[in-house]
Parts: C-alpha cells; sequence; structure tokens
C-alpha cells in the first residue's frame, strides 16, 4: 500500500507538472455556457494520465468530461466531481495579473477560477496522475468528472448527467472550495422569478387601473417583510435561512407604462425547509395581495434549485477522509455545514451516496474576486490528501 510518506515524495517530485496543470486551466477562460475551449484542457490531462475521458451532454456547445480507471480487482467506486466553468471577470476590476494570467507568484496561482474551482479540479487530476505513476492499482474504480453549467444551475451539467443514469458510485468528494476543511452538509437553495404584466398606455394620464411596475412594488414591499420574518428563524449550524430579492427589470420608455416587470427571488434554505415549502411561503404573500386587487395575477417560476445535504459525522467514509487529512496537513480538519448547494449534493441527493465538498481554497473570501488567487502549497497538500483518501479506500 502507498504510504503517506510515499505519496508526499511523489507529489513533491512532481510539483511543477501540478502547477502547470493548474496555471492552463486558469489560463483557459471558462465562463458558463463556454466550457468547449476548457473541456478539450481537461481531456488533454486526462489522456496523459493514461486514461481515455468522453464528452457527453446534451449538445456539443455543453460538454461534460468523464474518465474511469478501474484496477484488476472488482471494488467499489470512487468518484470526484467538479465543475469547469468560472465567474466572468469582475467588471472594471481584472486585478493585480489580469483573471486569466495564471500567475505564480509570492506563494499563489493567480486568476479567475483558481479557487472556484479549478484548483480542486486540478488536484483531483494530480492525484489519479500520480497514483498511476506510483503504481496504484485501486480495488474497484476511480471515476474524475468534470462538469459545465454549474454556476447557472447545472441544468446542462450534472442534472442531465444524472437525468441519463451518469455518476454512479459509492462515494465521492466534490473538489469545491472549502478552506481545507471537510464540508458535510448544506442547506439547499430554491430560486424563482416572480412576473406581472399590465394593461399598456401613455403616461400622458394616470393609469386606468395599475401598472405592472405598482403592482410588482406592492409585491416586494410585502415580499421583504417576509424576507425579515425568516431572517429571525434560527436553527443549529446554518443561523437562520433567508430570502432576498436579487434583480428587477421593468419598463421600455420613460412616456409609456411599464407592462412587466420581473424580480427575482434567492431563497437560502434550512433544515426542515423543502422547496415546495418555501414556494407555498411565497404564493401566500402573492395570493394576499391578488384576493385584495384582483389585477394582481402573476406568474411565478423556478429556475434553479439546489438539494440539501446532510451527510453523518459517524459516517465510515466521512471519517476515512477526515483522517487522511489530518494526517497530510498535522492540524485538525473541522467537520461543517454552510448555506448553498454543489454539484456534490446533487449527487448525494440521486443516489445516497455520501459526497462531501472538500478542496485547499478559500471558500469565502476568493471565490469571484478580481484577484482571485490559491495557496500553491495548500494546493500541492490537497492532491496528498485525495490521493491518500483513494488508497485507504480503494487499498
Amino acid at each position: 500500500m502507498l504510504t503517506r510518506e510515499r505519496i508526499h515524495e511523489t507529489v513533491e517530485m512532481y510539483r511543477q507538472e501540478a502547477i502547470d496543470c493548474l496555471v492552463e486551466l486558469v489560463q483557459t477562460p471558462s465562463t458558463t455556457g463556454d466550457e468547449v475551449a476548457i473541456s478539450k484542457v481537461f481531456c488533454k490531462w486526462l489522456e496523459k494520465a493514461g486514461l481515455e475521458p468522453k464528452v457527453v451532454g446534451c449538445a456539443p456547445e455543453h460538454p461534460n468530461v468523464i474518465a474511469e480507471w478501474s484496477g484488476t480487482q472488482p471494488g467499489k467506486k470512487f468518484q470526484f466531481n467538479g465543475h469547469m466553468d468560472a465567474y466572468p471577470p469582475c467588471d472594471g476590476d481584472f486585478g493585480l495579473y489580469g483573471p486569466y494570467s495564471g500567475k505564480v507568484a509570492d506563494g499563489y496561482i493567480y486568476g479567475r477560477g483558481a479557487s472556484d474551482m479549478k484548483g480542486g479540479d486540478a488536484a483531483a487530476l494530480m492525484a489519479v496522475t500520480f497514483l498511476k505513476r506510483a503504481g496504484f492499482d485501486p480495488k474497484g474504480s476511480i471515476e474524475v468528472s468534470y462538469m459545465c453549467d454549474e454556476e447557472n444551475g447545472s441544468t446542462y451539467g450534472v442534472k442531465w448527467l444524472l437525468e441519463n443514469g451518469y455518476l454512479k458510485g459509492d462515494f465521492g468528494i466534490c473538489m469545491e472550495p472549502t478552506h481545507g476543511q471537510l464540508l458535510i452538509g448544506q442547506s439547499g437553495i430554491y430560486r424563482i422569478t416572480v412576473t406581472y404584466t399590465g394593461t399598456p398606455a401613455s403616461t400622458y394620464r394616470p393609469h386606468p387601473t395599475m401598472d405592472s411596475l405598482e403592482k410588482a412594488h406592492l409585491a416586494l414591499s410585502e415580499i421583504y417583510k417576509l424576507s425579515h420574518e425568516i431572517e429571525s428563524r434560527k436553527v443549529p449550524y446554518y443561523g437562520s435561512p433567508s430570502l432576498e430579492v436579487s434583480t428587477f427589470h421593468s419598463g421600455k420608455a420613460f412616456n409609456t407604462f411599464s407592462t412587466v416587470s420581473t424580480f427575482s427571488i434567492d431563497r437560502r434554505m434550512v433544515p426542515g425547509e423543502t422547496m415546495e415549502s418555501c414556494e407555498a411561503e411565497i404564493r401566500a404573500v402573492l395570493d394576499k395581495l391578488k384576493n385584495q386587487y384582483p389585477e394582481m395575477d402573476y406568474e411565478l417560476k423556478q429556475f434553479s434549485d439546489r438539494p440539501a445535504m446532510e451527510i453523518s459525522e459517524d459516517d465510515s467514509f466521512i471519517q476515512t477522509v477526515r483522517q487522511a487529512m489530518e494526517e497530510v496537513t498535522g492540524k485538525p480538519v473541522e467537520l461543517y455545514r454552510r448555506h448553498g448547494g454543489s454539484d456534490g449534493a446533487n449527487i448525494n441527493a440521486a443516489y445516497g451516496t455520501p459526497f462531501p465538498n472538500i478542496g485547499a481554497a478559500d471558500d469565502l473570501n476568493e471565490p469571484a474576486k478580481a484577484d482571485e488567487k490559491i495557496p500553491i502549497e495548500d494546493y500541492l497538500r490537497s492532491i496528498e490528501y485525495y490521493m491518500l483518501s483513494v488508497v485507504r479506500m480503494l487499498g
């Protein structure tokens, strides 16, 4: 069996290769909906590792990359899952080196996606590469998958794959940034749009009834009251649920009444809540207004969702991975929960697979920043504890 010491020596021997891999990924732009180029880079590095990647998806412009390495003995399947897309550059602020520099400086690798989540993607890819190079023979198989469309709700990525029978395994790691800690719970997300319409009319005189803007204004006043009430609810680990109005669109000209007004809601859940209960709560507010003002009919559409995830702290996979992380880093590893969702939570919801989030980068202070970055040494250590976790589970 590969020892922790041998794994460390292997990663140090090939550290420049690991850095080069991440730099190339960062230097390849991959905003959501534009993942074809980055998928080819992943395929190139997987082929270099001796794997045979396949590209699958609902259309060529929405690629998902999957590769599986089977050992000589039957066993379980260990999965690594990450997403290829990244946030677009920050408007008006490209950072010290530019969004796609891949600059290596001051102990960091800089660039869009270095934290969320190309650092984790590259670490898993290098973990598999170095395990093969070290002669490891997994008892079972290791599957690496890289998804498109995650930042936009995963319709063409993990959701499409799950609907078509992909991503079945026994346990796995989603390499989202977690600051080197082990995330075992996520609250889930429910996102909707609410649209009001109104009769076309000129602002030459008052509107004959209510234009869409007035309807939306009345609705938002009540929605914000609901938001404050929701924030007053407290639960362990997550603090409180939340309801945030994130966008608003209305009107086309200064001299005509708005005929269509749409706002969006981002609802972060907590244990005990469901998407159905969240929708019912919002509809209750809107229906009350509709009863008061019959012309306030509305259209509610769900455009994104993330299931909640809760993995037992006593799960054997969680304990094995935690021990591997602590042995590599020499530090205690926190088990924690946070608001949000991930492709790992989708896999967990579909198959019941324990799929924690584990990544070296800072999950709170780095994603979407102009100077997004990942510490090189933390990145290299994550390769090691990914490798050690595989060895402990499939060795």
